[in-house]
């Protein structure tokens, strides 16, 4: 008999392993009531909601789920450091559907990693056995552009596969978990560093967040469905 098709229980897993941050969620960000981003609805979106939550050490953690016509569910995850601490920057984005899934996952480095070897040895070498595990399954795609693959951390992974099946499903989840739990053991031990220091790493998480607002391709998905103002509202809130 087939396998009864049915979508991952993201938000619950996900949501449930950032309660380790002990962030407070949050109703404004940086001036902006976030608060409409809750619950939102519209075109093909089915329901969907953005958590902003204010942590020790960060900028903020971000958590999204959308639902498209109950057939394809967006599910994105990324924590940004505040401007004291050198933490790289947690991203995952997951697509999935009956049909396939698109999937990524990294630490975005806030630092030139060959300029700055111990950086990458503090906040990368960390997901040496994680990310080899995961490449066994999951050989990059060519689906990337290029500023993104720019943006990269050596330990980048990603998965563009069809269909979807349980074990994938449980396979992507667990490499998600075991990403943000290196990312939490960082997090916990990490400390401030100078401001001359931080000044270029500062300088690497604006443009990214910059480049990502005005290129990521999902924002002109939302803008056709919830209007302008609202996705610009989403976009600023997640990067």
């Amino acid at each position: 008999m087939a396998e009864e098709y049915s979508f991952p229980h993201y938000g619950e897993v996900v949501g449930k392993a950032l309660e380790k941050f002990g962030g407070m969620k949050m109703e404004t960000y940086k001036g902006m009531d976030v608060r409409p981003l809750w619950d939102l609805k519209g075109g093909p979106i089915l329901w969907s909601y953005k958590y902003l939550y204010a942590a020790p050490k960060l900028d903020k953690i971000a958590i999204t789920v959308q639902s498209f016509k109950d057939k394809l569910m967006c599910y994105t995850t990324i924590i940004w450091p505040d401007d004291h601490h050198a933490l790289p920057v947690f991203s995952s984005f997951w697509a999935e559907s009956e049909k396939g899934s698109f999937f990524i996952l990294d630490f975005y480095p806030t630092a030139d990693c060959i300029c700055d070897i111990p950086y990458m040895e503090q906040y990368l070498d960390p997901l040496e056995d994680i990310w080899t595990e995961g490449k066994k399954y999951y050989p990059n795609s060519s689906r990337d552009p290029n500023w993104f693959r720019a943006m990269v951390s050596p330990y980048y992974l990603n998965a563009d596969f069809h269909p979807s099946t349980k074990q994938h499903q449980g396979r992507l989840l667990k490499l998600l978990l075991d990403y943000l739990n290196v990312y939490h053991s960082l997090w916990e031990k990490d400390e401030p560093r100078d401001s001359a220091y931080m000044q270029r790493l500062i300088e690497r998480r604006q443009a990214m967040r910059k480049n990502m607002i005005e290129k990521d391709p999902g924002g002109i998905m939302v803008e056709h469905a919830l209007g302008k103002d609202l996705a610009e509202l989403g976009l600023k809130a997640l990067f």
